[in-house]
């Protein structure tokens, strides 16, 4: 996967906690020094996931 930063579009490929749906698409806002990748879902609601999560959930919206 290529580099993630904030402004990055991704989108949910996998189920990952239920709240949002497969396809829902989120922008990046922030990368913190630990990895922790922080998005808001244009549908409503945030997230932070790793970026094990990232890999195996999301990809990158074109």
């Amino acid at each position: 996967m290529e580099k993630i930063s904030a402004g990055t579009k991704i989108r949910l490929v996998k189920d990952l906690d239920g709240k949002n749906h497969v396809g829902s698409t989120a922008t990046v806002v922030y990368v913190d020094e630990f990895g922790q990748i922080f998005a808001d879902f244009t549908d409503g609601g945030q997230v932070r996931i790793t970026k094990e999560q990232l890999a195996k959930n999301f990809e990158i919206a074109a």
